[in-house]
């Protein structure tokens, strides 16, 4: 169980029908990659949690059923472990073995148990509040082996909830992907995609999902090859089948030939050896070759995503998402996790710095608790707010929660002392939003220099461009703040009035089109007209295809996923700055994405005459 009132990132295996033959399914290349592997097919609904006061004349009862389910929950994994043992899974036997121990702890049972008989609740809602509880302990240890222990008692009490609910009646409980595995989904949360990374699993396939989903941009960053929009895949893939993914094509072959699996896997091995060739050059600036420098730093989530980050060739984090922590849980984060977490952040990051983007949670990362807050700020059920895309959301709920803000932002003014720190507002439409973040902002140190509170004081705040309203007030933004960057994943869908996570308008997503090539000229011109660095980091910076435009266009930095730094570095030290200008002047005349298109191809297959086959294929 997740900090919700829903279950967490273990899965329940779902039975599927499978493929008789040969077949190839077709869907978005989400991160690239090749891997060969058997399918781990999973049903990712989730509990809800019921919450309901009992008579006291149930109490005894609802002790039973707590009694019950717990033995119950015993049973499966000790029968679960017998069957470990006759396939030589020792490794996760011994894991189970750790879940046992945690399901009889009396800190778990004890607890609920008072809750049942004080609070006269039902045991699931009891069993929900303590491991809330327990976890809020593990969360508030400075030591990451600690904290990553919250995750073994969410999976104990979701078992005991599945069996309360009677969703956890068979012998097999619920339990995390095998090391090797393809997992199988209609859908995953980030927060799942995290947990596949620490599985090691092969790669992702799954229905549903788009390019510049979270959980896209996350296997991006932890390497795991993903295929998305594969619609009803689930439907035709049974678990322990044999899998071919290739996150370059887009591509999910089903019940491969042995030709073609020893095919794949030679192609597998050859690409991570190019890669490796091409991470030799990690310490090397990305400096063109007349001399001209860019920055490459990487958009990151989590703390864990910093040393694949730094391994990879980053120069610092360009954007760090810190809705995260807001994801997946019913209550809002305290201002000490904000100091924690930040302050992991900019100490793993050391000497290079992080750019902290303020939470950007809207509708393609919904958080429990927004949903009711939402809700009460607009006086009416958050699903009926008209238009949600467009609604209160990112800053603009920021700017309304204040309370919600200030926390977050003294926790990040506490973590500046301990490495070099960046402020970065999203979804900022003119000059009054960035007024209104920057005077909280200045709030928050007046109450802390108060306080006694250490921070650094000159921290560079900057803001995301990612609306066309902002591009077109650019020059007056750009003396207002310290830096720009630019967001293209929700610029592009602004300005072309698409849903970018819609796999139905999907083709419509075209970075090249003439209105987003002159937005983004027309930003850093403005920028540097100012005076200031403007970056990219929106996932158009991570494709090697663009380089050479984003290069002519004169950006200062790009950041983007760490798996994809290599490759534009790559490119970026074979090119030339006055030359890709040229490039710039002559797409800029063009008059739609596919005439440009069509020339950035031409003009890129000499850089990527070797590196074509390394990159998703959009």
């Amino acid at each position: 169980m997740p900090s919700s009132d829903e279950s967490g990132p273990y899965f329940a295996v779902k039975p599927v029908s499978r493929p008789l033959s040969t077949e190839v399914r077709h869907g978005i290349a989400a991160s690239p990659g090749i891997a060969v592997g058997r399918a781990f097919v999973i049903d990712r609904r989730r509990i809800k949690v019921p919450k309901r006061h009992i008579p006291a004349e149930e109490v005894a009862s609802e002790l039973v059923r707590l009694d019950e389910a717990v033995s119950r929950a015993d049973l499966q994994l000790e029968r679960l472990k017998r069957k470990l043992r006759e396939t030589d899974e020792e490794q996760t036997g011994v894991i189970l073995e750790a879940y046992q121990l945690i399901l009889h702890d009396e800190h778990l049972i004890n607890p609920t148990r008072r809750r049942i008989r004080d609070e006269k609740i039902n045991a699931e809602w009891a069993l929900h509040k303590t491991v809330e509880e327990i976890k809020q302990r593990f969360d508030a240890i400075d030591q990451e082996y600690f904290r990553e222990r919250r995750s073994d008692v969410e999976f104990v009490g979701e078992q005991v909830l599945r069996n309360l609910d009677g969703s956890g009646a068979s012998d097999a409980p619920q339990v995390p992907p095998p090391q090797g595995s393809v997992v199988v989904a209609h859908d995953l949360s980030p927060a799942d995609t995290v947990h596949l990374h620490k599985s090691l699993v092969a790669a992702i396939v799954t229905d549903a999902g788009g390019r510049t989903s979270h959980s896209s941009i996350l296997a991006q960053a932890f390497g795991i090859p993903a295929v998305v929009g594969l619609d009803t895949i689930t439907e035709a893939i049974g678990s322990g089948d044999l899998l071919i993914v290739d996150g370059n094509r887009g591509e999910v072959i089903l019940c491969p030939t042995h030709e073609l699996v020893d095919e794949y896997r030679f192609k597998a091995r050859s690409q991570h050896q190019r890669i490796e060739a091409l991470l030799s050059d990690r310490d090397a600036p990305a400096e063109t070759k007349d001399h001209a420098r860019v920055g490459l730093l990487a958009n990151i989530e989590m703390p864990d995503e910093v040393p694949y980050a730094l391994d990879y060739g980053a120069e610092g984090i360009g954007l760090y998402r810190t809705e995260f922590l807001f994801l997946e849980r019913s209550d809002l984060p305290r201002e000490e996790e904000h100091f924690m977490h930040a302050r992991g952040v900019v100490r793993r990051v050391a000497p290079f710095p992080a750019t902290f983007r303020t939470f950007d949670l809207g509708v393609d990362k919904v958080a429990p608790f927004l949903h009711k807050m939402v809700g009460a700020s607009l006086g009416i059920p958050t699903d009926k707010e008209p238009n949600p895309a467009l609604g209160l959301r990112s800053l603009r709920l920021c700017l309304r929660e204040t309370a919600m803000f200030k926390a977050q932002l003294r926790g990040l003014l506490r973590a500046s002392t301990h490495g070099r720190m960046r402020i970065m507002f999203p979804m900022i439409s003119g000059v009054q939003e960035l007024r209104a973040a920057k005077a909280i902002l200045e709030e928050c140190k007046a109450e802390m220099r108060r306080e006694g509170l250490p921070f650094a004081e000159d921290i560079p705040v900057g803001i995301m461009v990612e609306m066309p309203s902002a591009v077109m007030v650019a020059d007056h933004l750009a003396r207002e703040c310290d830096f720009m960057s630019i967001g293209t994943n929700d610029l592009i869908q602004y300005a072309l009035a698409l849903d970018r996570l819609n796999e139905h308008v999907g083709y419509l997503y075209q970075p090249l089109h003439p209105a987003v090539l002159r937005m983004v000229k027309r930003t850093v011109e403005a920028g540097h007209a100012a005076g200031k660095r403007v970056a990219m980091c929106g996932e158009m910076a991570s494709d090697p295809l663009y380089s050479i435009v984003l290069l002519g266009l004169e950006l200062d930095d790009l950041s983007m996923s760490a798996s994809a730094l290599p490759l534009v570095k790559r490119v970026l030290r074979q090119a030339h700055a006055e030359e890709a200008k040229r490039l710039v002047q002559t797409l800029l005349e063009l008059p739609s994405a596919e005439d440009i298109e069509a020339v950035v191809r031409d003009y890129m297959r000499h850089y990527l005459a070797d590196l074509e086959d390394l990159r998703p294929q959009h």
